[in-house]
């Protein structure tokens, strides 16, 4: 029966995939949370967070082809700060109530730096609300060139659950994949590697059903509802995860307006070691000429009790091997709407996490791009001064060709993926209530 409905993509997806669908759940949504019952007596409990990031990034140099010189972008520091409210209600009748809010004061000593590694502030101020149907103005205020304040709603649902599963309607949290750096399946809104604040996923839109079909079985399906509820801004998703003898198994399928993206994974122990594989194919539809497949596969292993190493290579068929069409890629349609954003084609990814003292923790990344052979590393420390207080030291390393400018024809060409990423330095301040 999962096998049927995994691989259904004509007239029944095609009929729920309109705009009148969406509209009337966007509004369906609405009622429902206005009229919960005794929504009064909902048992509210209240959570959040203060964090504070200061980054110091250096300048970007690159070739000037024509006139056979060395410039340079200017670096300079953000102060970048948030503060999330959380609220969720219950009661055994009605189901839960979910409400998180954000609001993001970031200083830009340059004007150049604006988005960065802002993480919802840069997701949001740049446009990229695609999977929400209405959202607040991403911009609160501007105080001059150096100060922004953003918002983000990232959080109104309503749930029920019982024995036969969940259901959830409104802005939420969608992510997928089994793997532990890049999800070939996970197409909505992933993080970016240079995100500092990577707590908390962006929310979308969507109308939600998890039915539980046994202890370890669950049959996902949702609708996301997009920017007004447009198609070619929405989706749908069936979803079906499993475990087998020791091994997690999941198949997907996402119908993206004229796209569609059929996947998979696996995660199991081998041995003292966890192993994990998820690949997805996606058909472009009239987006463009390549469809393209998306692979990872990796394995992590505890050294002993304090110290886990990781490894994981990803193969990105939207990306190319070539690094003077890497500027061009980020226009088409995979990292626009499908969640890409390495550009290159190979990338290997490996990490060690390491419990230095029960309070001190370091963690260390490392992306390597192998046909261009340049690197990005983010080393971090993490330091926990009280139950509540903690602090992040931590510093982005690259190396690889930079930017090269021409004039004939006039345009920037990249030398490599992770060449231009400035050497950057950063703390952070985090209190949790």
């Amino acid at each position: 029966m999962t096998a049927v409905l995994l691989v259904m993509k004509g007239a029944v997806l095609k009929k729920i995939m309109n705009d009148q669908f969406y509209k009337f759940s966007y509004w369906l949504f609405l009622i429902m949370l206005l009229n919960v019952t005794s929504i009064q007596a909902l048992d509210f409990t209240y959570a959040g967070y203060i964090k504070s990031y200061a980054l110091l990034q250096d300048e970007i140099e690159f070739e000037n082809a024509s006139m056979m010189t060395s410039e340079e972008f200017d670096g300079g520091y953000q102060s970048q700060n948030a503060i999330r409210l959380m609220a969720s209600g219950f009661t055994e009748n009605t189901g839960n109530v979910e409400v998180h809010y954000e609001m993001q004061p970031v200083y830009y000593s340059n004007t150049s730096l604006v988005g960065g590694a802002n993480g919802i502030a840069s997701t949001l101020s740049t446009g990229s609300t695609l999977y929400r149907y209405k959202d607040l103005d991403a911009e609160l205020d501007q105080y001059g060139n150096h100060v922004r304040v953003f918002q983000n709603l990232d959080r109104l649902n309503y749930q029920y659950s019982n024995e036969q599963g969940d259901f959830t309607i409104g802005r939420q949290v969608i992510s997928f994949g089994s793997s532990r750096f890049i999800n070939p399946t996970d197409i909505f809104i992933p993080f970016n590697i240079q995100t500092l604040n990577q707590e908390y996923r962006v929310g979308i839109d969507a109308v939600r059903y998890q039915a539980a079909l046994g202890d370890f079985s669950v049959l996902d399906t949702g609708f996301i509802i997009g920017e007004n509820a447009k198609r070619e801004n929405s989706a749908a998703f069936i979803r079906s995860k499993n475990s087998i003898d020791g091994n997690d198994i999941e198949l997907i399928m996402i119908y993206l307006d004229d796209a569609w993206l059929l996947g998979g994974g696996l995660e199991r122990a081998i041995g003292d070691s966890g192993f994990w594989f998820e690949t997805a194919y996606m058909d472009v539809g009239s987006y463009g000429e390549n469809n393209y497949w998306r692979t990872s596969i990796g394995s992590d292993y505890a050294l002993n009790e304090y110290i886990i190493a990781s490894v994981e290579y990803h193969y990105n068929g939207a990306g190319s091997g070539k690094p003077d069409e890497y500027l061009q890629l980020v226009s088409q349609f995979p990292y626009q709407k499908a969640g890409v954003f390495l550009l290159g084609k190979h990338c290997l990814i490996t990490a060690v996490s390491w419990i230095v003292t029960p309070l001190i923790t370091l963690n260390s990344s490392g992306f390597i791009n192998l046909g261009d052979q340049s690197i990005f590393v983010n080393v971090v420390g993490e330091v926990s001064w009280t139950e509540n207080l903690y602090s992040d030291f931590g510093m982005y390393l690259s190396y690889g060709d930079g930017l090269e400018t021409q004039v004939s024809p006039q345009q920037i060409n990249s030398g490599s993926e992770f060449g231009s990423y400035p050497f950057s330095l950063y703390t952070s301040l985090r209190y949790y209530f």
